[in-house]
C-alpha cells in the first residue's frame, strides 16, 4: 500500500479537530459567497464519467469574477443537499472539490520546509473550535497528512526570506499575546514594541535567534504604560472604520452620536467585556497572527504589519463594545461568536475592506510607534 504523505506544519495544533458539517453552520460557504471553481479543478471533472460531467458542467457559470458554481433559487449551490453536505463529495471524495471547497475554513501557508495551517472564524464551525477554549491556545511543530498543494497560498517573498527565523517570532508574538498577567492593550503595546525593536535592530535582514529574544527582552523592559487618545476623536474614527467595513453610509452627525454613546460608558464596558470575553479575544488575535502570516501581512516593514495587525483586532473588539454599549452588557458568548465571525467576514472576504485597512495603517499611523499608534484605536 502507498504510505500516505506528511508535512511539518507549525501554528496552532487545533486545525486537524476541524470537520465540516453544514448542517450546525446553516451551511454559510456553500450559499450567499461565490463560489469559485480553478482550472485545474475543472480539468479533473472533464475526465468523470459523461453523466456527472454532464451534471456538474450544467451548473457552473462564467462570470467578470471567473468560473463558479451556480447558486439554486434558495441561494445555495447547486451541490448543497439537504443534509447540509456536499453532493459531489458524497459521490466522489475529497479529492473531486475544487481548491476553495477542499481548503475553506482551513488557511495554510506553503513554504520550503514545513507549513503554516489556521482557520477562518467567518466559519461558525471553526469559530467554535477557535475562540471558545478558556486555556491559551497550543502552537507548535506537528506532522501532519499533506494536503492539497494547490490549495496552499504561497506567501510573500519578504516572508520566504524569513522563513527560518519566522517560527521563532511568531512564537515570540504569541507568548506576549497569551501573557494574562497583562491587559490586552498592555499586550498589544509589548508586541508593538518587539516588532519595533526587531526592525531597527535588523532592518530587512533575516534575525538571529539571539538577537530576537535580544528584542524580546527590550520590548518587556518596564511595566508597559498604554496611553489614551482623547476618546471622541478616536472613537468616532472607529465608527467610521465600522460604517466603512460594512458600506454603511452615517451622517457625520450620527457618527458622532455613536462616539459619545460609546465614550460615556467605553472604561467600564470595556473592562467587563475583557474579564468576560477575554479568553476569546485572545484566541482571536493568536488565530488571526497566522491566519495573516503576520508579520508579513502586507508590505512596509514589521511596524506597519503590527499597526494592521492591531487595527483589524480593534475593529472586531469594538464591535463587541459597541454590543455593550446598546445593551448595557458585555455580549453573550453566542451573540460575541456571530459578530466576532461576520466582521472576519468582512475583513477577510472584502478586497476593499482589506485595502482600506491596508491604507489606514501606512497612512493615518504614518511615523506613529507603536505606543501612539495603540492610542489612536
Amino acid at each position: 500500500m502507498e504510505e500516505e504523505s506528511v508535512e511539518r506544519v507549525f501554528g496552532p495544533i487545533y486545525p486537524q479537530k476541524f470537520t465540516c458539517d453544514g448542517a450546525s453552520c446553516g451551511s454559510l460557504c456553500c450559499g450567499r459567497w461565490h463560489i469559485p471553481v480553478d482550472a485545474l479543478t475543472r480539468k479533473r471533472w472533464a475526465s468523470l464519467p459523461e453523466s456527472a460531467r454532464d451534471e456538474i458542467f450544467g451548473n457552473l457559470s462564467e462570470t467578470e469574477r471567473g468560473w463558479g458554481m451556480r447558486h439554486g433559487e434558495n441561494g445555495n449551490c447547486a451541490f448543497l443537499d439537504g443534509d447540509g453536505l456536499c453532493r459531489l463529495q458524497k459521490k466522489y471524495g475529497e479529492d473531486v472539490l475544487s481548491d476553495i471547497c477542499y481548503s475553506y475554513p482551513r488557511v495554510a501557508y506553503r513554504f520550503d520546509g514545513f507549513a503554516e495551517r489556521s482557520l477562518a472564524v467567518s466559519c461558525p464551525v471553526a469559530a467554535r473550535l477557535v475562540l471558545l477554549s478558556p486555556a491559551p491556545m497550543t502552537v507548535g511543530w506537528q506532522t501532519l497528512p499533506a494536503r492539497r498543494a494547490a490549495a496552499a497560498i504561497r506567501p510573500p517573498m519578504e516572508a520566504l526570506r524569513w522563513e527560518t527565523c519566522l517560527p521563532s517570532i511568531q512564537l515570540h508574538a504569541v507568548a506576549v499575546l497569551q501573557n494574562r498577567e497583562l491587559s490586552l492593550r498592555q499586550r498589544f503595546l509589548r508586541l508593538g514594541k518587539f516588532f519595533a525593536a526587531l526592525e531597527v535592530r535588523c532592518g530587512n535582514q533575516p534575525p538571529e535567534e539571539d538577537a530576537i529574544r535580544r528584542c524580546a527582552s527590550d520590548a518587556e523592559a518596564g511595566a508597559p504604560s498604554v496611553s489614551r487618545a482623547e476618546p471622541l476623536p478616536r472613537l468616532r474614527y472607529m465608527a467610521a472604520l465600522i460604517a466603512a467595513l460594512y458600506e454603511t453610509e452615517y451622517p457625520a452627525d450620527r457618527l458622532g452620536a455613536l462616539a459619545r454613546r460609546v465614550a460615556a460608558i467605553e472604561e467600564a464596558a470595556e473592562e467587563e467585556l475583557h474579564a468576560r470575553r477575554g479568553d476569546m479575544l485572545e484566541n482571536l488575535a493568536v488565530n488571526e497572527f497566522f491566519l495573516r502570516l503576520y508579520p508579513f501581512a502586507c508590505g512596509g516593514g514589521l511596524l506597519t504589519n503590527f499597526k494592521l495587525f492591531a487595527l483589524r483586532f480593534r475593529l472586531a473588539e469594538f464591535s463587541l463594545l459597541l454590543s455593550a454599549a446598546a445593551e448595557g452588557a458585555a455580549p453573550r458568548e453566542e451573540t460575541a461568536l456571530t459578530m466576532l465571525g461576520r466582521v472576519m467576514e468582512r475583513l477577510d472576504h472584502s478586497r476593499d475592506a482589506d485595502n482600506l485597512l491596508r491604507r489606514c495603517a501606512a497612512e493615518d499611523m504614518r511615523g506613529l510607534d507603536a505606543d501612539r499608534a495603540i492610542s489612536l484605536l
